[in-house]
């Protein structure tokens, strides 16, 4: 189904004002409107505790990407580094009472991999992205429930815009890869491809006719100085098209782009990302579309790199400050509820996260839970 529409529009700009960080969300007197019929929070209730960390080899571990299906089942991946170059497969799974290692299980080309993206319908349909960074065979792994296999991807893959950013599992067994202007759709038996107009960064599906991805489009392939800007499609069933957004990033700016998305509803999604600045820092991008269109949402804090909606309806953003100094990055997490911003310095760094109950979330070699 398409997204239904809503006459509402936003009449203000939400904006993050200054707050007390700390172990739990300060409230920001700055409120925001609503720009949908979507139910909202009254305010942060849980906490956050770092639940698992990983060991590393030569180099230490990292968690890139987590998915839930439920509070009894979640997968996050990444990789464990070593030597010169050398990459070891990271994969974890939580089973309702601890979160495990999972080496033996994996087939033998995908050991040595990076495990870059993460997605589940159901736990007998969860699809990782398996990365090669020197040269091998990347592709796809599937794990139906019983064992994962290896799905090597369709196209030459040394070609870097062949190679999938994004991958999302739908019911039935269903499944959607993404990269540079082209999908890959598979509906259980085969594989079909479209185009899509942008470069692909993290896609959200709702149904099988309503899903949204994010990312970045050249406005000027012929020229090699112009510089990227932030882009949304959606698919209804049918095709993809562009979605237009507002002004997509300040004068002077490069590197635009949004990395993350949520669809709370047909007329509630959010996109984040960020942007480069001339002077070596990140600036935050927002987007928040109601059902006829997208408006820009003002957040204070470096480059977005994930959003979460918690069981009781806090959308939860991640906030990633560069230091240029080794070691001296900050993360942060922004809270809207009940039309109220807050801050939160989380217990470990958080660069993406999963909706739920509990809301899980990833940073470094760090698994952390909110409850």
């Amino acid at each position: 189904m398409g997204p239904r529409l809503v006459l509402v529009t936003l009449a203000a700009v939400l904006t993050l004002a200054g707050c007390t960080a700390g172990s739990q969300p300060v409230p920001d007197e700055t409120r925001s409107v609503k720009a949908s019929g979507t139910p909202a929070a009254t305010r942060p209730q849980g906490r956050w505790r770092v639940v698992y960390r990983q060991k590393g080899l030569d180099h230490g571990a990292d968690f890139l990407d987590i998915t839930a299906t439920s509070e009894s089942d979640a997968w996050a991946v990444g990789e464990r580094t070593f030597g010169t170059d050398g990459h070891e497969a990271l994969l974890v799974r939580w089973d309702g009472k601890r979160w495990r290692r999972l080496a033996k299980e994996l087939p033998k080309q995908a050991r040595y991999v990076t495990l870059t993206k993460v997605d589940a319908s159901d736990p007998g349909n969860v699809w990782v992205i398996a990365e090669d960074k020197e040269g091998g065979e990347s592709g796809l792994l599937h794990f139906d429930g019983r064992r994962w296999s290896f799905v090597p991807d369709p196209v030459d893959t040394s070609d870097e815009a062949a190679s999938p950013s994004e991958v999302i599992a739908l019911g039935g067994g269903q499944a959607w890869t993404f990269g540079d202007g082209w999908t890959r759709h598979f509906d259980g038996q085969r594989w079909t491809s479209q185009a899509i107009p942008i470069v692909t960064h993290a896609a959200f599906a709702r149904s099988p006719q309503d899903i949204w991805a994010v990312g970045e489009s050249d406005p000027m392939p012929d020229d090699a100085s112009a510089q990227s800007e932030p882009a949304v499609a959606h698919f209804d069933g049918r095709t993809w098209q562009r979605m237009p957004l507002p002004a997509p990033s300040p004068p002077g700016s490069f590197e635009s782009r949004l990395d993350a998305v949520l669809a709370v509803a047909a007329d509630d999604v959010w996109a984040v990302g960020g942007y480069e600045t001339p002077d070596g820092t990140f600036g935050p991008l927002s987007y928040r579309w109601n059902g006829t269109a997208w408006r820009a949402v003002a957040l204070d804090g470096g480059r977005l790199t994930g959003i979460a909606r918690d069981s009781g309806g806090v959308v939860w953003v991640a906030s990633h400050r560069f230091n240029p100094d080794p070691g001296n990055d900050s993360y942060r997490l922004l809270a809207e509820a009940g039309g109220r911003w807050s801050r939160v310095t989380p217990s470990a760094p958080v660069t993406g996260m999963t909706s739920g109950k509990p809301l899980w979330a990833i940073g470094q070699n760090a698994i952390t839970e909110y409850r």
